[in-house]
């Protein structure tokens, strides 16, 4: 078991939530055209699932297009984030969001707070697509047991995607989870009785100091045994601080023995201070 600690601008999720809310009962059942419509849209969304929405000074962000496709850029971690699966997107603004509006799914894109980044998606109707963003990069998904997603590439841990969850408009939850495919992330949402159009929004936010520690094969392999050998495993560390990391073990027992065949190992990435005096943890497969 070895520990790295160190200090960078870092993809993490409140890191990156995805979640969904509904505009209020009197919406129509279909997409809203126009921009000022749309801002409202979102907005209001944004203040029911988390309280307030992204400040309308905020500045606009920039969207590329490759080839048909629309991504953004994630500052810092060399991660691009391409929206939908869509191929005849068209780009605008629509105050402080940029749009990319796909056959049936409107994507937007916001800067919410200082280093987060909010990724939208309006859906106009119950038979269109599930909102989809795909990370780039040589990105890595692993789905843990609460529900929330791990990802990290060829460098190390990228950032945390805390588990989904929706809300409509009366405030009444909705059944919700993430599917992975590859490097795409899916939301899936039961919106049987809501009023559309449906808001979805991961939120990416960036910062730092964290410390990772590494764990070997045979570590790994023991770690994903359940609880008590997981926290086995970090109580004979060396380092201090990886035995503050049993708190961990339920989420790295979950992982399960078919993510570290081959030269596969478990690490914990920790960072410093956030969400509590403990900080959070984001434990990820890597190569070893």
């Amino acid at each position: 078991m070895k520990s790295i600690a160190l200090r960078q601008t870092v993809l993490c999720a409140s890191a990156l939530s995805l979640v969904l809310a509904l505009v209020p009962l009197a919406a129509q059942a279909s997409a809203p055209d126009e921009p000022d419509d749309i801002t409202g849209v979102l907005e209001e969304a944004e203040a029911a699932a988390v309280g307030a929405s992204t400040p309308s000074d905020a500045e606009t962000p920039v969207l590329q297009m490759d080839g048909g496709a629309v991504s953004v850029a994630l500052d810092d971690v060399n991660v691009d984030d391409t929206l939908g699966a869509s191929e005849n997107a068209e780009i605008s603004e629509a105050g402080q969001y940029a749009l990319a509006e796909g056959d049936s799914v409107t994507y937007a894109v916001s800067f919410p707070d200082e280093g987060a980044t909010r990724l939208s998606a309006m859906l106009s109707d119950p038979l269109g697509e599930d909102p989809q963003w795909t990370f780039t990069g040589g990105t890595q998904l692993l789905l843990l047991n609460d529900g929330s997603v791990s990802v990290s590439n060829a460098d190390g841990f990228v950032g945390g995607i805390e588990a989904p969850w929706a809300i409509d408009a009366a405030g009444q939850a909705l059944p919700t989870h993430y599917e992975i495919s590859g490097s795409t992330l899916s939301q899936v949402a039961d919106t049987t009785g809501a009023v559309f159009p449906v808001v979805a929004d991961p939120t990416v936010q960036f910062f730092g100091p964290y410390i990772q520690v590494h764990l070997n094969k045979a570590e790994s392999r023991a770690a994903v045994g359940g609880y008590a050998a997981c926290a086995g495993v970090l109580n004979k560390s060396p380092v201090p601080f990886a035995k503050l990391l049993q708190v961990s073990c339920t989420t790295v027992a979950a992982i399960g023995a078919s993510q570290v065949v081959g030269n596969r190992c478990i690490s914990i990435h920790y960072v410093v201070g956030v969400g509590g005096p403990t900080g959070v943890w984001w434990p990820w497969v890597r190569n070893c």
